[in-house]
């Protein structure tokens, strides 16, 4: 039997790609005392993720929430350039993430405005659509964002076409919850498609498809907090991912970088901080 062109043991009807059948190396990748997460494809060489790490190393407060890109050959991180790149460059916002198409020819930035966290009890997150395909930004926002509601932790399926977030707009089955528009155009966007099989009342967030179109998110669970789920259409619902991608900790934000790695999120023991953590199978 076959799920998504993925082999499934008849016997105990396993749904997982071969890729959680393997073993598994995993090494912290972002300094623990901060808190680091939105990890996303950005080339074959290099993740893109947002840390609250301060810029001066002798900081002893967390800073904002910027973006950093990890080259997965070198093992090392730096700071991403975002001159000209509309509110990501504006050091008045925080980010909350950011997914590049395979062409490098737009991105999505999910970003919140520092200034407001002083009047309202929660700070909005929004998506921006900056268009990088003449060498330089230009920058709107999408057509489908509605304004009061959060927007954030985008996804673009280069391979479908189709972006995924999570929101609190309405529609939604409470908290964040996750969902899919298809691009038409530069900038132009179909109808928002509520993603009403995966999501519960609780928040979902952090959605990302692998190359067989299956579904990864996170939802607040009651037992271990975050967990990690897998979902396609084959599936009645979504399927708890097996260790160690889940722990006793939060787990989160799981990305899938080929067959052989992969990252995953995590809490600190304490609770202090947010934890990326890189998965090379072996």
């Amino acid at each position: 039997m076959k799920v998504q062109g993925q082999e499934v043991n008849e016997e105990n009807q396993n749904p997982f790609p071969a890729f959680f059948s393997q073993s598994f190396n995993i090494k912290a990748i972002s300094p623990r005392p901060y808190n680091s997460l939105g990890v996303a494809i950005l080339s074959e060489e290099n993740l893109v993720y947002v840390s609250d790490k301060p810029k001066l190393p002798v900081s002893v407060n967390k800073g904002k929430y910027r973006p950093f890109v990890y080259n997965l050959e070198k093992n090392k991180s730096k700071r991403m350039n975002t001159k000209n790149l509309c509110e990501i460059g504006d050091m008045k916002y925080h980010m909350s993430g950011l997914t590049v198409d395979d062409s490098n020819s737009f991105m999505i930035a999910a970003v919140n405005d520092i200034s407001q966290n002083d009047f309202i009890a929660v700070s909005r997150v929004s998506l921006v659509h900056i268009d990088i395909s003449y060498g330089f930004s230009q920058c709107a926002t999408p057509p489908f964002v509605q304004m009061g509601y959060t927007y954030t932790h985008p996804y673009y399926d280069s391979k479908s076409e189709y972006l995924y977030f999570s929101s609190d707009m309405p529609g939604g089955r409470g908290g964040l919850d996750l969902y899919r528009v298809k691009r038409l155009g530069e900038n132009q966007w179909a109808e928002v498609e509520p993603m009403y099989l995966v999501n519960t009342a609780n928040n979902d967030v952090y959605p990302f498809t692998d190359d067989q179109g299956n579904l990864y998110f996170s939802t607040l669970t009651g037992a271990h907090g975050y967990d990690v789920f897998m979902w396609n259409e084959d599936l009645d619902r979504p399927r708890r991912l097996p260790a160690p991608i889940n722990s006793r900790v939060d787990d989160f934000n799981f990305v899938m970088i080929n067959g052989k790695n992969g990252t995953i999120c995590r809490s600190s023991a304490d609770a202090q901080s947010t934890i990326i953590y890189r998965m090379i199978a072996f």
